[in-house]
């Protein structure tokens, strides 16, 4: 679920300088979510995936060189021993890149445990989360699950490796707004806020719905 928007977040990252004092007095500084690597046996099907979630390639692959030598005993994978595929999110003002790391290993095994619950793209806004959620129906992907969080809509999916892939755009246009909001009785008690049925939330949106009407969350004729 969403907390802020990404150019609000953007903006926040650049003019922080440090975000609150540690042991031994020490500073941490100001981070960015700048690459995340999904582990998996289904390379060609994810890569497949995340091309048309992204709607371009990866600007680098590789396959590793079968002569290389074996990784060192008690080092995680590496770059060099794996089939990886590099793919950009967003170029500025700071680079964001998501890869895939295929491990032949892992070739018809099924995720469990402990690791990823979700992440989530940030898009501009409501009609971008409905253009997404279009684009993907045009490959039979539906999403498992959608809700309007009060501060934040979001579509939730399942890429073929089963990692839930959320699309979510704010519902405030400032970070004033949504703080006050998630800092108010209505989220407190329901975070999770109001369950959509995608289709008919689209439907409504594409019959012109004021964005105020169709973000209530008490509309009923969206809810799931």
């Amino acid at each position: 679920m969403t907390t802020t928007s990404q150019t609000e977040t953007e903006t926040e990252t650049e003019t922080e300088t440090g975000t609150g004092t540690g042991a031994g007095g020490t500073q941490a500084v100001a981070l960015q979510l700048s690459e995340l690597v999904l582990k998996t046996g289904r390379y060609d099907d994810m890569a497949a995936f995340y091309t048309h979630v992204l709607g371009h390639g990866p600007f680098y692959e590789r396959t590793p060189d079968p002569d290389a030598p074996p990784r060192p005993v008690g080092m995680p994978e590496r770059a060099v021993d794996v089939r990886l595929g590099f793919f950009r999110v967003r170029d500025s003002p700071h680079s964001q890149v998501l890869a895939l790391f295929g491990i032949d290993s892992l070739i018809g095994t099924d995720a469990s445990g402990p690791g990823l619950h979700h992440f989530q793209f940030g898009v501009g806004t409501l009609g971008d989360l409905i253009s997404q959620h279009e684009h993907m129906a045009s490959i039979g992907v539906r999403p498992h699950r959608a809700a309007n969080h009060g501060q934040a809509t979001s579509f939730y999916y399942r890429d073929p490796d089963g990692n839930i892939v959320e699309f979510s755009c704010a519902n405030f246009a400032t970070t004033e707004e949504e703080v006050a909001f998630m800092s108010g009785p209505v989220f407190a008690a329901n975070p999770s806020g109001l369950e959509l049925d995608p289709d008919r939330f689209t439907a409504r949106y594409r019959a012109g719905d004021p964005e105020s009407e169709l973000l209530r969350l008490d509309n009923q004729a969206v809810a799931l």
